[in-house]
């Protein structure tokens, strides 16, 4: 229990923060006089002391790795949240990576078909393949990822996430402009032979087992091993009859070897071995644009988990990885580190079935869902796969002399990448007379058609330096510098079909005229029933000569090649049911199968993107005693540029291939403090900061000239990447501890950001007129956002049981908007002039619904707003034995059951959004040995 030398003066926050900066000696006074008329018992309560006084709860200080080197957190010059193993379990994170979000205030990280998205600050990035990297970096062990993918269910075996704030361009290196997360493991132990076994089970039809054994192998020599795998049953029910697992299935499993051989005071080198496989029905997102439009938001709806799906989606990613960290120690003034890697994934993606723009279960959907029963029968989906393998390899050398702190060192990483991504079809069949009489055409080109990249690459080379020098006792200077070189390869293919049918074909095969009354026009011609699946990346026959001309007349057919062997080699299997290859093959003398692509006669593109930029940082620390220290930095971050495909408008004119790096320069100034106020030791550490962010790069889906003679203003709708806007980020940022008496612990921290586009007129893909974004927040970034957690361990005597502890976390963010357009509608007045207007008297691209029913959509299809929110996540646990050898606890993640969009695919024709996960709750069985 806290205690006040004068019962009718209370404490509060700002009382501590000034005696934390040794300001309290007049105001307290003065404080305390009109509250209490006690001013000098006032002065002696909250006087600041560098230690806990016995008896108290003290604070630990979580070593961290900010600087590249150990050191306390509370002597970081930065902003840096830390969680040990144990923390993570007890604040609801576990192991799923996104829910690390809800103890980092201003961090968001969605998950978008095995993608995972990460922002900081509102810093971020919505793509982060080949072309598009992230901007937050993630680090394995202080190892470098390049893709978020290759993360897999790291948070098992422990020892503790950091989460670094703010551009770490000199430290951290490329697309660690926001900040860096590092996910550190446990170590193997030299003195004794343990481990542990945890056994979890919850709703969902949750499981989780997770193994450890730390195994001497001499004096010098010991080893860990860590097994690991949880499973859950879908949360999305489905809004059709059909017996189906919905998204969001998992079953994860994963292994990891680690090895520490340290023969002597000198040398130590520390070897890592881990696979992880990942599998389960994907997260495809969610049509809303029918129940916006209706007057449905995400909260609105009775159960946002209730969707419409027509097939069971598929998620498989296989990660293999070795690594290592060597180092020797010359003197104590000089030190060598290598850190080399190999890493490689190979994912693929199929995403369940839905009817085109129909999600959310709402009021009057059922009319739209079953408008049409033979739609229910198509089984059209998106598709795509990746592999990537990387190296990366760095060689440090660093010091400490007394006053000066170095490190330099130089640093390599490469990468093969190989994708495919294909939205195929078993419809999209019609009439074509004017092609030829008695015809049947049918086109697969969803998504622009089949799209690859084999053999693409990625190269980066960096060398850099950093110092810390103590000019005095007090006060240290802090610089450093890097530069970067990347150059990134793509080989891209792309290739759309036209199938060209006679009629008496189908009659021929199927015994009956192709169905005129229906989409598709064909009976029984069947493609993606289970057991299909597409050819994996790189592995694909060479590019026919295709036509390069859209015009869709005959006579441009001249000099194409028959493309069904092409079009069939492009699947690794085909469902038990379909037909596809069978019919082909039968009639491939009959049969035109017309071949195009955007990139011309050979389907291949080659681009080439080439940059060199350079990082650096400067900055000061001061300490004010032992406890308290002040420290500012100007700093920059940068987010590498990249490669768009190939595309070009309606009028000719070719996008730009290239876009340029993202830069961020932070201008930072904290103060961090260890007090005691009376008995009790209270933590409180502060930042305010300012962002300079320019050539901020906005992903957009755009559309891309695709006419056939039926539509000849269809568009193919595709992703562009482009240096559209600047902005600026102004926030402050309060974190903080109180240790109360028995073991109660109270920790808080509030990040307030003020965000806002400037000098950025973009192309609105909503509407195709340039429309300026001044004065709106960045993407994906909430002005307030707080996170506060009370915990506390009290020691017992009920007979086995030595101790009970229980942990409460809150989590609360405020509005924020899934893109640069926050809401806001744009229009042409009668003389052409861009004006604002009310959202909802934009015009929504695909105004009807496909299914041939309901009303036309409005432009509030089209909102991107998201309400704030608040989570909850409870645990608590009982210890047994003096040694706390077993363990028992219960947990509950998001109690209130929150639902809310953590992002968003926003234009003129869809809203896709992407969602949390709902309540969560469970059982763990813990032993050591």
């Amino acid at each position: 229990m806290l205690k006040f030398k004068s019962a009718s003066l209370k404490p509060n926050l700002l009382t501590v923060a000034l005696a934390s900066f040794g300001l309290c000696s007049s105001w307290t006074v003065w404080a305390a006089d009109q509250a209490a008329a006690a001013p000098q018992a006032a002065s002696d309560t909250v006087a600041a002391q560098p230690a806990a006084t016995p008896g108290a709860h003290e604070l630990d200080a979580v070593t961290v790795t900010g600087n590249r080197r150990e050191q306390s957190i509370q002597e970081y010059a930065g902003s840096i949240q830390a969680f040990t193993g144990d923390e993570l379990e007890k604040l609801g994170v576990n192991t799923d990576f996104r829910n690390l979000q809800n103890v980092v205030p201003a961090l968001q990280i969605t998950k978008q078909e095995g993608k995972y998205e990460i922002y900081l600050r509102g810093i971020g990035a919505s793509d982060s393949d080949f072309s598009s990297d992230p901007a937050v970096a993630t680090y394995y062990n202080g190892i470098y990822l390049p893709r978020p993918r290759s993360i897999g269910p790291m948070f098992f075996d422990v020892e503790r996430v950091e989460v670094h704030k703010g551009p770490q361009g000199t430290v951290r290196g490329r697309n660690a402009a926001a900040g860096s997360i590092n996910v550190i493991s446990k170590r193997p132990e030299m003195d004794a032979f343990s481990g542990d076994l945890k056994i979890g089970a919850g709703n969902y039809d949750f499981r989780s087992y997770e193994g450890t054994v730390n195994i001497p192998l001499g004096e010098t020599l010991a080893a860990r091993v860590a097994l690991f795998n949880e499973s859950r049953d879908s949360y999305i029910s489905n809004g059709y009859p059909f017996d189906l697992q919905g998204p969001g299935a998992i079953d994860n499993s994963a292994a990891r070897v680690t090895f520490l051989w340290e023969p002597n005071d000198k040398f130590s080198a520390f070897v890592m071995l881990d696979k992880v496989k990942e599998e389960g029905t994907g997260d495809p997102g969610m049509f809303t644009e029918r129940a916006q439009s209706a007057g449905y938001d995400i909260d609105d709806l009775d159960d946002p988990f209730k969707q419409y799906f027509r097939t069971q989606g598929e998620t498989t990613n296989d990660i293999e990885g070795i690594s290592g960290t060597f180092t020797y120690d010359f003197t104590d003034a000089v030190s060598m580190e290598f850190s080399t890697s190999y890493r490689k994934y190979d994912f693929y993606n199929r995403n369940s079935s839905r009817e085109w723009q129909l999600g959310p279960v709402y009021p009057g959907s059922e009319v739209e869902a079953y408008h049409n029963p033979e739609r229910l029968q198509w089984s059209d989906t998106f598709m795509q796969a990746d592999k990537s393998s990387t190296t990366t390899n760095e060689l440090r050398f660093f010091g400490d002399t007394g006053r000066l702190i170095w490190s330099a060192g130089v640093f390599n990483y490469e990468e093969t990448y190989d994708y495919v991504s294909w939205d195929v079809g078993n419809g999209y069949w019609g009439d074509c007379e004017w092609f030829a009489p008695g015809t049947t055409c049918g086109w697969q080109d969803g998504l622009g058609g089949e799209n690859r990249g084999d053999g693409s690459k990625v190269q980066s080379n960096a060398v850099y330096g950093d110092f810390t020098f103590s000019a005095t006792d007090k006060l240290r200077l802090l610089g450093g510098i890097r530069y970067t070189d990347d150059k990134k390869t793509a080989r891209d293919r792309h290739v759309k079909y036209q199938f060209v049918v006679p009629d008496a074909l189908f009659e021929d095969f199927f015994g009956v005229p192709p169905n005129t009354t229906t989409t598709p026009w064909t009976t029984g011609l069947t493609l993606l029933s289970p057991g299909f699946k597409l050819r994996d990346p790189g592995d694909r026959m060479p590019v026919p000569t295709v036509c390069t001309n859209n015009d869709w007349t005959p006579a441009t057919t001249a000099g194409c090649s028959n493309g069904i062997d092409y079009f069939l080699n492009g699947f690794a299997s085909l469902g038990f049911q379909d037909n596809w290859d069978e019919f082909l093959n039968a009639y491939r003398d009959q049969i035109d199968v017309i071949t195009r692509s955007d990139y011309g006669p050979g389907a291949t593109s080659i681009s080439v993107y080439d940059d060199s930029y350079v990082d650096w940082r400067v900055g000061a620390e001061y300490d004010f005693d032992d406890a308290k220290m002040l420290y500012a930095t100007v700093s920059t971050g940068t987010r590498s540029g990249g490669l768009n495909r190939p595309m070009s408008l309606a009028d000719g004119t070719l996008l730009s291939i290239t876009f340029k790096p993202e830069q961020l320069t932070s201008y930072e100034v904290g103060y961090k403090s260890d007090l005691v106020w009376g008995e009790m030791p209270v933590r409180f550490n502060a930042a305010l900061f300012y962002y300079d962010y320019k050539d901020k790069v906005l992903q957009n889906m755009i559309d891309v000239p695709m006419p056939t003679p039926d539509n000849p203003n269809a568009v193919s709708r595709q992703v562009l990447n482009d240096n559209a806007a600047d902005a600026n980020v102004l926030g402050a940022e309060f974190e903080g501890r109180f240790g109360f008496d028995h073991g109660l612990s109270l920790g808080y921290n509030f990040t307030y950001l003020d965000t806002e586009f400037k000098d950025s007129d973009v192309l609105d893909t909503r509407s195709s007129l340039i429309v300026p974004l001044d004065g709106n927040r960045l993407p994906n970034t909430s002005k307030y956002n707080a996170n506060v957690n009370l915990s506390q361990t009290i020691g017992v005597n009920w007979g086995a049981v030595s101790s009970f502890d229980w942990t409460i976390n809150l989590a609360y963010r405020s509005d924020y908007y899934l893109t640069a357009y926050n809401s806001r509608g744009w229009g042409e007045d009668a003389n052409g002039n861009v004006i604002e207007i009310p959202l909802a008297q934009m015009a929504f691209n695909n105004g009807s619904n496909p299914a041939g029913a309901g009303p036309a959509a409005t432009g509030l299809a089209m909102n991107d707003k998201v309400d704030g929110y608040t989570t909850l996540n409870l645990s608590a646990g009982l210890n047994f034995g003096e040694d706390e050898r077993f363990r028992m606890d219960a947990f509950v993640s998001n109690l209130t059951d929150e639902v809310y969009s953590g992002k968003g695919f926003v234009n003129n024709s869809v809203n896709i959004r992407y969602l949390n996960t709902p309540r969560m709750y469970g059982l763990r069985f813990a032993a050591k040995f």
